[in-house]
């Protein structure tokens, strides 16, 4: 009797082993760990030229740049004390080109003074090129002409395109883009002023050869 009970006992644990073994058998594999994505590679940057603008500024510029116009440089500037302590301030930069969003709509716009190729001391055009979503930059739109501005620079605030003819004197003009006018008009300007001295001017007073 006591041999059939270890004989039953040995069935059952050998029946549990199997039943164990079992399911360690139908238990699903597990999946193999998935890789980590690679790093996200950023776009590069466009190559600058000597002058520190991308192919797609020179080539808006250059288009420009004709008729009686050429790109304002470092020769057409007066050294001044006042520039030389913003020089030390803040380095070595280009007065007559700077970049920044001057609409609004998130893609990067460029401004660049040009020269009149004639006279002992030409007066300087100021324009803005918009940038388009797929590349490129639209045709200017001129914001200020014949202005002096050898003793002084262009800067961005923001979205606000500051004109400074003198800064030894420090002064400014400061413009916003308005979409209703389609042309910039200096901060501060209500709606309905009628001076005319305070608003820039529209392609329809610049020269059809630069319209």
């Amino acid at each position: 009797m006591r041999r059939g009970g270890l004989l039953a006992g040995s069935l059952v644990a050998a029946a549990l082993v199997g039943g164990l073994g079992a399911l360690v058998f139908l238990r699903r594999p597990e999946a193999p760990a998935r890789p980590a994505a690679p790093p996200r590679q950023q776009p590069a940057a466009p190559p600058l030229d000597v002058s520190g603008r991308t192919p797609a500024e020179t080539a808006a510029i250059t288009a420009v740049a004709v008729r009686g116009l050429r790109v304002a440089g470092p020769e057409d500037l007066v050294q001044t004390p006042a520039r030389d302590d913003l020089e030390s301030l803040y380095g070595s930069y280009d007065p007559y080109f700077v970049r920044g969003d001057l609409n609004g709509d998130g893609i990067l716009d460029f401004a660049q003074a040009f020269v009149r190729r004639e006279g002992d001391d030409p007066p300087f055009d100021v324009a803005v090129f918009f940038g388009n979503p797929g590349g490129g930059f639209q045709r200017p739109v001129w914001v200020e002409l014949g202005t002096p501005l050898s003793t002084g620079d262009l800067t961005i605030d923001r979205s606000i395109l500051v004109l400074t003819p003198d800064i030894e004197a420090d002064t400014a003009r400061r413009y916003r883009w308005s979409p209703d006018q389609k042309s910039f008009v200096v901060v501060g300007d209500e709606p309905d002023d009628d001076s005319s001295g305070d608003e820039a001017p529209s392609t329809s007073d610049v020269p059809s050869d630069r319209a």
